[in-house]
């Protein structure tokens, strides 16, 4: 008797087996690195907050301590899109390993120098190296994100990203004073041990593009006969043909592909109606945002609240992010992110913008501001899910770069720049200037995206039509009611008045016989 002919993928080692395996392997990559990059952060976000702290105590010079701050803040300003172009052109995750690895080697030679020589400028080029690094290590990370996992599981894996960044902020700034009252080279020794994860995690999953010894001597071999052989290391996160590049003609005979200028992919970013309004969305909030934290930092000076509480109430946001990225990822499975998704963000933001800025209460404001950036946080969510679905993989990582250095610009001009307006127009002209900004952006989504916004407003103005008809209704007839009074079939109970019974007259004469 025959034997049943067996579906292929339901025996042991079929398809469904094998592609059920890469997804698990996938996801336990992305897990590995996810974690150890958690931890990396946190000891990056303590040095960050150890370094000008330690600059200020060694040489009592506020302005050393500033120089320190600004180390680490340049990279996040000028490094987002070199590193955009350098992830796109070589492996990530050995753009990956080289950063951490560089990080390790300068927080030890920090540890050093700092074990013989008390110094500043060893501070400031620690908090620039450092942060270089991190911005390297980032941009590269959140390129790779697409490779690691499934396309069903991209946006939660992108809000848990960005859930680890927010609760990195929150931890590791307390962290970073914590460890300097211990000992002054603390935070270095915990960056260093911190950033050993991520190496450890890369060698797990192992790097791409290792060649073992029978391959290598077989392209040295290649090489010395003469013939025209290339081996090209097979990875996802190259260009590859019909996602979004057309193949040219070589002329061997092959195929290569071109790969697009940053002018190409500035230019592909700009006609994504939906990352334009983004953007465009983040640059202005981004400002105002940085203003509005110092105005309360200003007003909680003034009140005499300490220092340690302000500190505890600006970790408001980074709680609000956490949050933020949790719910982001339902929220986008549930309704697809649009210009409309954006306009109804800044909707929700503008009272919370009123209250914080027109109450001049600091505990007031920054929680405000926390859950402004639950808001936040679903923007940043649905634009990169939207990006890595919408732009070539080879593309990613110069999008990432240009992102952020649009978005980390805006906050560093709105973090000078806040200053001097709060000096200029005082405590409330401030808040009635942001109030109003954040007010005027819908306005201005709506006249620039009309075409995306058209259906969403004469939706919204239907329902709102048929509500204001059915509210007339009512009342008109509440007051034809009032006008025709009572009628004598309406029952008591309805009018609020319950007729009261009569009672037989009672008689007080005696009864008859009885004189």
């Amino acid at each position: 008797m025959p034997a049943a002919p067996s579906i292929p993928g339901t025996r042991p080692g079929g398809l469904l087996s094998r592609s059920l395996g890469k997804v698990s392997v996938r996801r336990r990559n992305f897990a590995i690195i996810s974690g150890a990059s958690a931890v990396s952060q946190l000891g990056s976000m303590s040095v960050a907050a150890a370094g000008p702290l330690l600059a200020l105590s060694l040489t009592g010079s506020p302005v050393l301590a500033g120089c320190v701050t600004a180390a680490s803040a340049l990279p996040e300003l000028l490094l987002h899109v070199p590193a955009g172009l350098l992830v796109d052109r070589f492996d990530r995750r050995r753009v990956m390993w080289w950063s951490q690895t560089v990080r390790v080697v300068f927080a030890v030679i920090t540890c050093l120098s700092l074990a013989w020589c008390d110094s500043a400028a060893i501070l400031i080029v620690m908090a620039l190296v450092d942060a270089s690094c991190t911005v390297f290590y980032e941009v590269a990370e959140i390129a790779t994100v697409p490779n690691l996992v499934p396309t069903r599981s991209l946006k939660a894996a992108i809000g848990s990203n960005e859930a680890k960044l927010n609760a990195s902020m929150v931890l590791g700034r307390p962290l970073g004073g914590a460890l300097l009252t211990v000992n002054a080279l603390a935070p270095w020794i915990v960056a260093a041990c911190t950033s050993l994860f991520p190496l450890l995690g890369l060698l797990i999953i192992g790097l791409p593009g290792r060649r073992g010894f029978w391959q290598r001597l077989k392209v040295a071999l290649c090489r010395l006969s003469g013939r025209r052989t290339m081996f090209r290391d097979q990875r996802s996160d190259r260009p590859v043909a019909g996602a979004g590049e057309a193949p040219s003609a070589a002329g061997d005979g092959g195929t290569q592909i071109p790969v697009p200028t940053l002018r190409d992919v500035l230019k592909k970013l700009a006609q994504d109606s939906f990352s334009r309004a983004v953007l465009a969305v983040c640059v202005l909030t981004n400002f105002l945002f940085q203003v509005i934290v110092l105005l309360q930092i200003y007003l909680a000076e003034r009140q005499g609240i300490p220092s340690y509480l302000v500190g505890l109430m600006l970790s408001c946001s980074g709680i609000g992010g956490v949050a933020g990225a949790v719910v982001s990822p339902w929220l986008i499975r549930r309704r697809a992110p649009s210009v409309v998704s954006v306009f109804l963000c800044v909707v929700v933001w503008i009272p919370l913008v009123f209250v914080a800025t027109l109450q001049q209460n600091p505990v007031v404001g920054l929680a405000m501001w926390g859950l402004c950036s639950v808001v936040g946080v679903y923007i940043n969510v649905a634009l990169r899910a939207h990006q890595a679905e919408t732009f070539p993989n080879g593309q990613f990582g110069r999008i990432i770069g240009i992102t952020r250095f649009l978005s980390v610009g805006a906050v560093a001009l709105g973090a000078f720049s806040g200053g001097w307006i709060i000096r200029l127009l005082g405590i409330h002209g401030t808040g009635l200037l942001v109030g109003v900004m954040f007010a005027a952006i819908p306005m201005m989504l709506m006249v620039f995206y009309f075409s995306d916004l058209r259906g969403f407003l004469v939706d919204v103005s239907g329902r709102m039509r048929k509500v204001t008809e059915a509210e007339c209704q009512r009342m008109a007839g509440a007051a034809r009611r009032v006008m025709a009074g009572p009628s004598k079939d309406t029952d008591p109970a309805l009018l609020g008045e319950a007729e009261t019974p009569r009672k037989a007259p009672v008689s007080c004469s005696a009864p008859a016989g009885r004189r």
